[in-house]
C-alpha cells in the first residue's frame, strides 16, 4: 500500500494552516514619532479597537505634535493630564475615533460637544473630571454609534441616553440616585454597573429607575447600602435580569434571603460591606442631611 494520494492533501493542508498563521500574525507596531515622546506616548494593539495611541502630558499637545497622530493613522486614543483641550477637540474629530479615553482634561463644554460629530465613536470613558458639560447635551444624549460609556463624574455624563448604549459603568460620584435617573427606561442597555466607592449617594431610590431598562441582563451594585423593602423588591421586575452582582453591600441576612427568593434563576453573588467602610459610608451620608 502506498501513502503517495495522501501528499497532495496534507501539503494544502499545511499550505492553509500557514496561511491562517500569517493573516493572524500582528503586523507590527508604528514607532512612536520622536515630537510624541515628551508626552510618554505609546502604541498598542488591544481588541476589539485596534491600534491604541496613549499620551500623558502636562500641556496641551502642539500642532506638530497633533500631525504626527494623524499621521500615525491610529482609531483609539487615551488623553491623560493637559494633553486634551478644546484645540485638540478639533482634530480628533477629523481622526474619526472608535475608542476614547480622557482622563483628566481641559476640555470644555463646548469642547465635548464635538463628540457628537465622532460618527464612528463607539466607547467612550472619562475618568478624573468631575465638571458637568450641559453645553454638550445635545450631542452626547443623541449620539448615533456609541455603544459604551463610563465616568467617574459629571464630565459628558449625558452620554448615558445615547440610544444605542449597550453598557454603561459608573464610578465613585458618578454612581448615583441622581444619575441613575438618566438611565430610566433606556431602550438599549444591557450591563449597568454602579461602583459608589468614596461616595454615599447610591441608595434604594436608585433602584426605581434600574428596574424600567427592558433589555437589561446584568446590573452590579458596589459600595452602598439597601434594603429589600425599599428597592430590592422590585428587581424581579427586570424581565431579562441573568447575572445580578451585589459587592461590599450593606444588606441584612434576611433582606438577602428574600432577595434569592425573589430570583430564583438570576446568578447572584453577594459580599457584605465591611464594618469599617460602613463606618466611613454613615459619616458621609450624615453630612448629606
Amino acid at each position: 500500500m502506498t501513502n503517495a494520494p495522501l501528499l497532495p492533501s496534507l501539503l494544502l493542508g499545511f499550505t492553509l494552516l500557514t496561511s491562517a498563521h500569517a493573516q493572524n500574525k500582528s503586523a507590527p507596531l508604528p514607532v512612536v514619532p520622536e515630537v510624541l515622546k515628551s508626552a510618554k506616548a505609546t502604541l498598542a494593539d488591544r481588541k476589539p479597537d485596534g491600534i491604541t495611541l496613549s499620551v500623558d502630558s502636562k500641556t496641551p499637545l502642539s500642532a506638530e505634535q497633533w500631525d504626527a497622530i494623524t499621521a500615525l493613522h491610529a482609531r483609539a486614543f487615551s488623553f491623560s493630564g493637559s494633553a486634551l483641550d478644546d484645540a485638540g477637540m478639533q482634530r480628533l474629530v477629523v481622526l474619526n475615533p472608535v475608542m476614547v479615553t480622557v482622563n483628566g482634561s481641559l476640555v470644555t463644554g463646548s469642547g465635548a460637544s464635538r463628540f457628537g460629530e465622532m460618527k464612528a465613536l463607539k466607547a467612550l470613558h472619562t475618568l478624573h473630571i468631575t465638571k458637568p458639560t450641559p453645553e454638550a447635551k445635545a450631542a452626547l444624549s443623541a449620539h448615533p454609534s456609541l455603544e459604551v460609556f463610563s465616568s467617574d463624574g459629571a464630565f459628558c455624563i449625558e452620554a448615558v441616553t445615547a440610544p444605542k448604549l449597550q453598557r454603561v459603568d459608573l464610578k465613585h460620584g458618578a454612581a448615583s440616585d441622581q444619575f441613575a435617573t438618566l438611565l430610566k427606561n433606556h431602550p438599549s442597555l444591557e450591563f449597568v454597573r454602579l461602583w459608589a466607592k468614596g461616595y454615599a449617594g447610591l441608595s434604594d431610590a436608585a433602584l426605581a429607575s434600574l428596574v424600567t431598562i427592558p433589555k437589561l441582563t446584568k446590573l452590579s451594585l458596589e459600595f452602598s447600602v439597601f434594603t429589600y423593602a425599599g428597592g430590592l423588591n422590585r428587581l424581579k421586575e427586570i424581565p431579562g435580569l441573568v447575572t445580578l452582582d451585589l459587592k461590599d453591600i450593606a444588606l441584612s441576612p434576611e433582606d438577602l434571603a428574600k432577595l434569592k427568593a425573589d430570583l430564583p434563576k438570576v446568578k447572584l453573588t453577594f459580599t457584605p460591606m465591611t464594618a469599617e467602610y460602613r463606618a466611613q459610608w454613615d459619616g458621609w451620608a450624615a453630612k448629606k442631611k
